[in-house]
């Protein structure tokens, strides 16, 4: 047995916001109470000053297995996915090869179960290989175990495959999240369009590239009446489409991750190219629109878009250098501050990091109730720790925020009833 004692516990979809005891008996949650007493042989773990709450979903997760695990496999995933509280992962399908066949599909779900420290879930290809050219066998892939479809990194340029997709994933009870991004306008851009590109000389990459693909996919689901999700909003343009296409009745969804709710291109005045991720870091203005838009519903999810590369890769030369920055272990802290400069509670937090992420993949979110098993993330919302190598889980090391302070730590990760991450 285990007993969580002093700790506040926020469960949005029981409605619990409140200091209270947690006893766990063989996995499950069997009492909450206040000042509960240690029943013999229990195991007591102080959580005063902590938050506790449902474990965190993620529903965009770079692992690199199959054909790139040098950069990362299922197992350091899943050791960076609990050391940031959370307990399901959604790996997508851009690996050599792409998940395009039910038997790849398959092989994730089994890797993940092995490793068994979280729930480690397929998305699969909209296109064969990616190419954008002809649809995958959805219904297929779907019952193998993929819990949606999408090209991501890569945009699904042509919109009649676009609707099909949408149509027949739709129709499965399934949905197609895209990586929006027109190609002839984004070329070879490496930084977002504006002062510090023009400033550095280097490669832009315009907003529109991304909005007039948002656009298009609210304009698709508005007219098939299918859903649609798009992935790592980045754009103050693209809130304003979506909050459009919401009130207009459009089955869009919209995530966005923690590297474009707290940086910006200015971190590209050093030419580290551990700056370059696709969408690009944007501007200010851009910050504070998609901080608002979390704040207000318009997007619905935070997800960490985690995307290790190996050292050398993030080296080279910005042209050269492939896009994206590992997220996992740092998502917490960076929503914390949004609740601390008071965007939102802990409520909304726990929202857009668990109850709306689970629900998206249809999943059962977890919850703090009697008779739950115990999927739970503990955590210190004021512990300042500095981000090295060595506090990284992931094989990867690629981020621009090594050798900062944040303020936010997981302390313990539950999943399936047992202690999986400890601090």
């Amino acid at each position: 047995m285990v007993l969580l004692k002093n700790g506040h516990v926020v469960d949005p979809t029981n409605n619990i916001n409140k200091k209270i005891d947690i006893l766990i008996d063989s996995g499950k949650i069997v009492k909450l109470e206040e000042n509960i007493d240690p029943p013999p042989k229990t195991q007591v773990i102080d959580a005063s000053e902590k938050i506790i709450c449902p474990s965190f979903t993620d529903i965009h997760v770079h692992f690199r297995d199959p054909g790139q695990t040098y950069k990362e496999d299922i197992y350091t995933g899943s050791k960076a996915a609990v050391a940031g509280g959370y307990t399901t992962v959604v790996c997508m399908p851009n690996t050599l090869p792409a998940l395009d066949e039910p038997s790849l599909i398959r092989y994730i779900i089994e890797k993940g179960e092995e490793v068994g420290l979280c729930r480690v879930l397929p998305s699969a290809a909209v296109t064969k290989g990616r190419k954008g050219k002809e649809l995958t066998e959805m219904s297929l892939l779907k019952d193998a175990g993929a819990v949606y479809f999408t090209d991501d990194g890569s945009p699904v340029m042509d919109a009649h495959i676009m609707r099909k997709a949408m149509e027949y994933a739709g129709s499965i009870g399934s949905f197609v999240a895209d990586h929006c991004e027109d190609l002839n306008l984004s070329k070879d851009g490496v930084a977002h369009e504006g002062e510090i590109a023009a400033a550095l000389g280097l490669p832009p990459l315009p907003p529109e590239a991304e909005d007039t693909m948002v656009a298009r996919d609210c304009i698709l689901s508005m007219h098939t009446g299918m859903p649609v999700h798009i992935c790592h909003l980045s754009t103050k343009v693209g809130v304003e489409i979506i909050t459009w296409a919401k009130a207009m009745g459009a089955k869009v969804t919209a995530e966005v991750t923690p590297h474009h709710i707290y940086l910006t291109d200015e971190e590209w005045l050093d030419f580290d190219c551990k700056a370059k991720v696709s969408p690009p870091l944007r501007e200010h203005e851009d910050i504070e629109a998609l901080r608002w838009a979390l704040a207000s519903g318009i997007i619905d999810i935070v997800a960490t878009d985690h995307a290790p590369h190996a050292h050398q890769e993030k080296m080279q030369e910005h042209h050269h250098c492939p896009p994206g920055m590992i997220g996992l272990q740092f998502a917490l802290p960076i929503v914390l501050e949004l609740v601390r400069k008071d965007y939102f509670d802990m409520n909304r937090l726990v929202e857009v990091m668990s109850v709306n992420p689970a629900k998206k993949i249809g999943l059962k979110p977890p919850q703090i109730k009697e008779g739950e098993l115990a999927e739970l993330t503990v955590f210190d919302p004021s512990e300042s720790w500095e981000v090295n190598e060595e506090v990284i889980q992931s094989k990867s090391k690629n981020t621009p925020l090594m050798g900062r302070k944040l303020i936010g730590k997981v302390k313990y990760t539950f999943f399936n009833g047992k202690i999986v991450y400890r601090d």
